[in-house]
């Protein structure tokens, strides 16, 4: 048992305002609409603290003398200067009533000074303040093409983008000024920030528009496509085209180097046929040419022919490995690039580079001793301190779980590097393996030594770890500083809220963050039907499907396999709407039903009971059942007590040949279930030689803002006395009242009151006890969750406490939420 203290993190009084995200504190409403012909109220200074009145400039009689006004007109410039730093320092340190105050002095001087008004309109709007900014641009005499631009840009980055668009064609019809080239980029990010330039044919357009006029450059045509977030086959061509015809009027059609660049353009424009044939009209090749056909074909998945490539290349140089090598990594053959990494071992052609992806190949196979035996060679060769080795060393050791290498790796990381990527890929490790609560209390203390940049990416990371550990008091504040910031239109976070909220049982908080997203992608979808599947309401979910497909949103293998599942909690007439989404995968939605999506159906035929049906639709797959498939078909046996096709199910799962901790103590336990202890143990034996660990059973609740951890016999936590009797106490309670201890649950040699030893100290039956104890409020629910399936003597044991405590138990294992209240479950014992 563990605790960490995060109580202090849920203020968040240590994370500055990100500075280049300024807090809106006026919303898009209360700037009415827009109008140029009003004047704003005179401003008086507003910080008792920066008294700028004194320096204003005096009123001075008609007949001073011209050396005295010559005096002035310095004293006057010296004090413009003085504003203008005064506003610098206002937007570096945020602090708007300097600004106010410098706003007040402009509005008194006697003579208008344009560049210090626009200066007050940017620190304005930096500030976050466009209404002010407003104010400040209609009182300027005689507005600049400057002022203009610091005024649309500023609407376009706070998310004003129709004020920005009245705006610019404003300016356009009263045809004084004209725009130059920073306001056309300032409106253009206007229209992408309103999507529209999401039209492909406006893009085009302006392109086409781009690529005509006699000033502009292919740069410019290249930096517009880039800009457009949905292409289609006419931006390539206008692109590809606009290049290429270029080249051949200037005479360089057979330019080996500009045939080269084209190359790999075309490949990066997604016309892998443009790329064959301009490499088979080309005279001239050299090894370069070679190298990018390799790129080319791996950005297109085509792996034999790039292999088929570079096995034509006469003298392959270390360029050519490097290639081949990088984009096996990018199509997931880990085992084809470390084979090739061996052979440059041989051949003695090695960089940084090639351990880099060496690195990366150890990442995708996560092979323990091969990922050590790499991470030998960089020490080797020297490599171990580059800063990109470092960074790829660290992620693939935490996917080939050797955590302990990772925290000694971290202690020595150089002071003089930046270590925030590091922190972020350490804390996506420990939650990678089972250890969410590391991951928390690395995130607090390297947010608090200033260590870690809260990004898109680290948020997404932290927001899951919530998730697994049911932290919704956390959860609500990383959202809430996610508003702040204004990462909010990030879709990968806002899918990641989504699932931390379901995880947290706060089913309406994650319809509200989908409903409130700008935009949606396919996991997005994925994110609420898990989480309805979640709550067991498979009614929801499947409603959600139904509204997917009106609204002609394509799905991807993962939503079906969801769907599928959410039949399990669904009405019985549903069953036969099931079987045809299942065999309708291939000809309606054009995916390959696959061993995820044969689990989901079986599981839905045996809950129902149609053990029968289940055990044929195994025994009919086109490809050999994996264990995931014939676990659960078992555990419907178990639940329907269906002895006969269970041991069928269990020889199919010792034929197997397991290669995952998983499925090696799936067969051991069916050995010990059938009292064939030694046959269990050489199977325990062949997984520890092969370097795989269990991940133990763990259960986890929050209590005052601190995360206390338990597995199973646990005897760690500072109250482990009062827990163990506080459980001695519920077990009496709950044997007087009617449960029964179910010992078939455990897989050990031993007897009967050792079995009952072993099965009383469950991590759950730990965390909820010591939940009951440490809560007074007996209205609120006892919350725990734990990262494997629920045992069946821990299931019948709280519907028993949730009777004799009269306190509902919510608890998340791996098949969902349960709802323990007067002595029964939500999921009706079907889990």
């Amino acid at each position: 048992m563990s605790t960490v203290n995060h109580h202090c993190l849920l203020n968040f009084p240590h994370i500055a305002p990100p500075v280049y995200r300024p807090k809106l504190l006026l919303p898009p409403l209360s700037l009415s609409s827009l109008s140029l012909n009003g004047k704003p109220e005179r401003f008086f200074p507003l910080s008792a603290s920066l008294s700028l009145s004194p320096v204003t400039i005096h009123e001075r009689s008609s007949s001073s003398s011209s050396s005295f006004e010559s005096e002035e007109a310095k004293e006057s410039e010296s004090i413009i200067d003085g504003f203008f730093y005064l506003l610098r320092l206002s937007a570096q340190y945020h602090d708007v009533e300097v600004t106010k105050a410098v706003h007040a002095s402009f509005l008194k001087l006697r003579e208008e000074t344009i560049d210090l008004g626009n200066s007050l309109i940017s620190a304005y709007l930096k500030l976050g303040f466009p209404r002010d900014a407003f104010l400040v641009f209609v009182s300027l005499s005689s507005p600049t093409v400057v002022s203009y631009t610091a005024l649309i840009s500023g609407f376009a980055r706070l998310n004003l983008e129709i004020k920005a668009l009245k705006l610019f064609f404003r300016m356009r019809s009263e045809g004084q000024i004209q725009p130059n080239e920073f306001t056309f980029v300032a409106i253009l990010t206007a229209c992408s920030n309103q999507g529209f330039l999401n039209s492909v044919f406006v893009g085009n357009s302006v392109m086409n528009l781009y690529a005509k006029h006699p000033g502009s450059s292919i740069d410019d045509v290249l930096q517009l496509f880039d800009e457009i977030p949905h292409r289609d086959v006419a931006s390539d061509l206008t692109r590809g085209g606009e290049l290429h015809a270029r080249a051949i009027r200037v005479g360089l059609k057979q330019e080996l180097s500009v045939n080269n660049a084209l190359i790999g353009f075309y490949a990066k424009c997604g016309d892998i046929k443009k790329v064959e044939n301009l490499y088979e009209m080309m005279n001239v090749r050299d090894g370069f040419t070679l190298t990018e056909m390799i790129i080319a074909y791996m950005t297109f998945g085509m792996v034999d022919s790039a292999v088929e490539m570079f096995e034509k290349i006469p003298e392959k140089d270390v360029i050519t490995y490097n290639a081949l090598m990088a984009g096996l990594c990018r199509n997931g053959h880990g085992l084809k690039a470390l084979k090739l990494f061996t052979e440059m071992l041989q051949r003695g052609v090695l960089t940084d580079f090639s351990l880099t992806s060496a690195v990366d190949a150890c990442s995708l196979v996560s092979e323990k001793e091969v990922s050590e035996q790499i991470h030998g060679s960089c020490i080797k060769f020297g490599c171990a301190s580059n800063p990109c080795i470092q960074t790829a060393l660290l992620d693939m050791c935490t996917r080939c779980a050797r955590m302990s290498d990772v925290e000694e790796i971290f202690e020595q990381w150089p002071s003089n590097l930046d270590s925030s990527k590091a922190t972020t890929s350490i804390i996506g490790g420990y939650a990678r393996n089972g250890l969410p609560e590391k991951a928390l209390s690395l995130f607090h203390r390297t947010l608090c030594e200033e260590k870690l940049v809260l990004d898109e990416v680290s948020l997404t990371l932290i927001l899951a770890v919530c998730g697994t550990l049911g932290f919704r008091e956390m959860g609500y504040q990383i959202h809430g500083y996610a508003l702040k910031g204004g990462y909010f239109s990030d879709v990968a976070l806002g899918n990641t809220l989504i699932s931390m909220y379901s995880k947290c049982c706060c089913s309406d908080d994650a319809i509200k963050v989908f409903n409130t997203m700008r935009e949606h992608d396919v996991v997005s979808w994925n994110s609420l039907i898990s989480s309805y599947i979640l709550q067991r309401n498979g009614d929801e979910a499947l409603a959600l499907w139904l509204r997917m497909n009106k609204e002609g949103i394509k799905p991807d293998t993962i939503t079906l396999a969801l769907v599928i599942s959410a039949f399990r909690y669904s009405e019985s007439d549903k069953l036969s709407s099931c079987r045809d989404l299942f065999l309708s995968m291939k000809t309606i939605h054009d995916i390959e039903p696959t061993t995820e999506h044969y689990t989901a159906f079986v599981g839905v035929l045996g809950h129902r009971g149609l053990l029968e049906e289940a055990e044929d639709t195994v025994n009919s797959m086109p490809f050999q059942p994996e264990v995931s498939v014939l676990r659960s078909l078992l555990d419907s046996c178990r639940v329907h007590s269906n002895t006969s096709i269970a041991k069928r199910v269990a020889k199919l799962v010792l034929g197997t040949k397991p290669d995952n901790p998983s499925d090696y103590i799936l067969k051991s336990n069916i050995y010990s279930a059938s009292g064939l202890w030694h046959r269990s143990e050489m199977i325990r034996e062949e997984m520890r030689e092969r370097g795989y660990r269990k991940h133990p059973s763990r259960s986890w609740i929050i209590h005052e803002n601190q995360v206390h951890s338990f597995h199973a016999r646990d005897t760690s936590h500072p109250q482990e006395k009062d827990i163990y009797s506080g459980l001695e106490i519920l077990i009496m309670e709950c044997l007087r009242a009617g449960y029964e201890p179910d010992t078939e649950f455990v897989l050990q040699e031993v007897d009967e009151f050792m079995k009952k030893s072993f099965l009383f100290p469950h991590s759950a039956k730990l965390a909820v006890t010591y939940c009951i104890l440490t809560s007074n409020n007996r209205g609120k629910p006892v919350r725990v969750v734990k990262n494997v399936r629920l045992c069946g003597d821990c299931h019948e044991l709280f519907k028993y406490v949730s009777a004799v405590v009269k306190r509902e138990i919510v608890l998340r294992d791996s098949s969902g939420f349960h709802r323990f209240m007067n002595g029964k479950c939500s999921c009706k014992d079907l889990w």
